[in-house]
C-alpha cells in the first residue's frame, strides 16, 4: 500500500509540519507497514523528522516517478487551494492533482481549507478537476460551501483539521518547560502569555496595538513568548513587535526552527494564546487553553466560530484595548464555557480521525 502526499512541506511551518505528523500518524496507526512518500521542500529534513520516503517537490522527474509509483495520491491538508498569497501557486497543487488522474490514480483532497479563490481560470480549474476526484473531505463549511458554489458536485465531506487527531497525551509540558529555558525564559512563576503572530500587510498598525496590549498584559504579572510558527520570518515579527514595547525586559522572542510536537509541548506551559497563526490557535484548542484570535483570513475567524469563541477581531481594525477586554474575559470566563470550549474541541478531534475511513476504503 504506497501513498504520496502534496503539501506545503518542508517549509520549517510548524502548522503544516504538524498536519503532516498528524496524518503520518493516523495513516501507521490504521496501517502500519504503509508505505509513505512525502513531497517537500527538504526531502532530506522531512525524511529524517517524519520517517518516511521523501521526494524533491520542484525535481520534475523524481516527482514524475513517484506520482507513477504510489495507489493513492493525497492532496492536503493544509490551505493549497487558494489565490491569496499567490495567483499562481493553486496550479502547482492542481496540476499534481491533474497528473495523479491522467496516470489513473486514486486521489483523495484530505481535510484542506478551500479559498478564497478569486481569480476566474482558477475558479474554472478547481470545479474541472475536482469533479474528477475519487473523495474530498474539507476542514470546515465554509470549505464545502467555496467548493459548492465553484461548481463541485462530488460529495464533500466536512470533518476537521488533522493537527486536531494529534492526541494531547503525547504532549508533555516538561519537555516544554525545558525548551522554553532553553529559550530564555527562566521565570515560571509568572503566566504566560504566548504570541504566534505573523507578518501582514499594512502591520506597522497591528504591530502597535498588539505591541500595546502586551505591554499592559506585563503591568497586570504577565510575561510574553513570541513563538515561532514560520522560520525564521515568524522570530523577525516577534522581534518587531517586542521592540515597540516599552516593557522590552519581560519579553522573550523564541528563535528556534521547532518540530511540531515541540511547538505542543511548549504551548503546553501557556497560561494564554494570543494567535494569528491558524495552527496555534488549533493546539490551542487541543491544549484546552484560552486564547485571543487575530484574524487575516477567513480560515481564522471560521474556526473560532466552530469553538463559538467571540475573542476573535480582524487585523485590519482590532485596537488593544479590545484585547485588554478580551484578556479579562477570558480570565473570568466561567466553568459552563471552559466545559462548552472542551465538548466542541473533543467532537473535532473525533472528525479529524474521519477522513482516515475514507482513505482506507480507497484500497
Amino acid at each position: 500500500m504506497r501513498v504520496l502526499l502534496s503539501g506545503y512541506y518542508g517549509f520549517d511551518n510548524a502548522g503544516d509540519e504538524a498536519v503532516l505528523y498528524a496524518i503520518v500518524q493516523a495513516l501507521r496507526a490504521e496501517k502500519p507497514d504503509i508505505d509513505i512518500t512525502v513531497l517537500s521542500n527538504q526531502p532530506e529534513q522531512t525524511s529524517e523528522q517524519f520517517g518516511v520516503k521523501s521526494v524533491n517537490r520542484w525535481g520534475k522527474i523524481a516527482l514524475l516517478k513517484a506520482v507513477k509509483n504510489c495507489d493513492v495520491f493525497i492532496s492536503g491538508g493544509g490551505s493549497l487551494l487558494q489565490d491569496v498569497t499567490s495567483k499562481n501557486g493553486i496550479l502547482y497543487y492542481l496540476g499534481l492533482i491533474k497528473l495523479a488522474q491522467v496516470m489513473k490514480k486514486k486521489v483523495m483532497i484530505y481535510a484542506q481549507g478551500i479559498g478564497p479563490v478569486h481569480n476566474g481560470r482558477n475558479r474554472a480549474l478547481v470545479r474541472k478537476i475536482l469533479n474528477k476526484v475519487n473523495v474530498i473531505t474539507v476542514r470546515d463549511l465554509e470549505s464545502r460551501m467555496e467548493l459548492m458554489q465553484m461548481g463541485v458536485y462530488r460529495e464533500i465531506m466536512v470533518c476537521a483539521d488533522p493537527v486536531l487527531g494529534i492526541p494531547a497525551d503525547e504532549v508533555d509540558a516538561k519537555i516544554g518547560k525545558t525548551l522554553l529555558e532553553k529559550g530564555g525564559v527562566e521565570n515560571h512563576i509568572r503566566p504566560i502569555l504566548m504570541v504566534a503572530a505573523r507578518s501582514w500587510q499594512n502591520s506597522g498598525d497591528l504591530f502597535e496595538e498588539i505591541a500595546a496590549f502586551c505591554d499592559d498584559a506585563v503591568q497586570n504579572g504577565w510575561q510574553i513568548v513570541f513563538l515561532p510558527f514560520h522560520y525564521p520570518e515568524d522570530i523577525e515579527t516577534g522581534k518587531m513587535i517586542a521592540a515597540k514595547m516599552q516593557h522590552v525586559q519581560d519579553v522573550t522572542v523564541l528563535q528556534e526552527n521547532y518540530t511540531p510536537l515541540e511547538t505542543m509541548h511548549i504551548l503546553k506551559n501557556a497560561d494564554m494564546i494570543l494567535g494569528m497563526r491558524l495552527h496555534s490557535l488549533i493546539m490551542g484548542a487541543t491544549l484546552q487553553k484560552p486564547m485571543i484570535a487575530l484574524s487575516y483570513d477567513p480560515k481564522v475567524s471560521s474556526f473560532m466560530q466552530l469553538l463559538r469563541q467571540r475573542e476573535c477581531y480582524g487585523v485590519r481594525d482590532v485596537t488593544a484595548q479590545q484585547l485588554i477586554m478580551a484578556m479579562q474575559r477570558l480570565k473570568n470566563r466561567s466553568d459552563k464555557e471552559t466545559a462548552q470550549q472542551a465538548m466542541l474541541t473533543e467532537i473535532m478531534m473525533r472528525q479529524a480521525k474521519e477522513p482516515i475511513e475514507l482513505l482506507m476504503q480507497l484500497f
